[in-house]
């Protein structure tokens, strides 16, 4: 008997969840292992199952599916994230690209096609829809590994409101725990936030990141 692929649902509405659940799980060779209705409860209950491909909703309460996704993948990098959404954003698009997902499709798509979405990323490959097609993406990736980076040009940068208040509790020597305890959210959350800016700027050092935002005047 064959393994059923392992599907994980994360989207803020419940009613559609169980739409999803109902079609994967009626699928001979899928199954739903979890489900979560924010990013911050996917992050804790991720540490229980290991799904194979992850439903990823877009705009979510808390932690966004941007950042969620590169939380997950930051600790299941084997893990496909496949993006289902209301919004047809090219920016959205090239951000869910630039993370590292397998797929972005769309909510009003037929269930034939987000099931076939499913097996295909599942098999190793991309499904975007929009004006992102198969060339382009792999022209996206073969420029990403063969410079290992992308120049980072700082005007192009844009800090979130949030993400700038982190930065200065960062810069005044403030720790996740007491970062996340000031402004009464998880440290998950503030590692979550972390991550994401250290993503923008393309380096794994938050000091050169402060370093880069003073001499941008990014945080305003």
């Amino acid at each position: 008997m064959s393994t059923k692929m392992k599907v994980f649902l994360v989207d803020d509405h419940e009613i559609f969840r169980n739409g999803l659940k109902q079609l994967v799980d009626s699928e001979p060779d899928m199954e739903v292992v979890g489900e979560a209705g924010d990013g911050e409860t996917a992050l804790q209950l991720l540490h229980t199952v290991a799904p194979d491909v992850i439903i990823m909703d877009i705009r979510m309460p808390g932690i966004n599916g941007i950042e969620t996704s590169e939380a997950i993948l930051s600790r299941l990098p084997q893990a496909k994230i496949l993006f289902f959404s209301l919004y047809d954003s090219p920016d959205y698009v090239a951000k869910a690209l630039e993370m590292g997902a397998s797929g972005y499709i769309l909510k009003d798509t037929s269930n034939k096609i987000f099931l076939n979405a499913i097996r295909t990323v599942y098999g190793g490959k991309f499904y975007f829809i929009g004006d992102v097609t198969d060339v382009l993406v792999k022209k996206y990736l073969d420029m990403r590994n063969a410079t290992g980076h992308k120049t980072v040009s700082y005007a192009d940068i844009s800090l979130s409101k949030r993400e700038e208040q982190i930065l200065r509790m960062i810069d005044n020597d403030l720790s996740n725990k007491e970062i996340a305890e000031s402004l009464n959210v998880s440290i998950r959350t503030i590692e979550a936030h972390r991550l994401n800016i250290l993503r923008k700027f393309q380096t794994n050092n938050i000091e050169e990141v402060l370093a880069s935002c003073k001499e941008a005047d990014l945080l305003k």
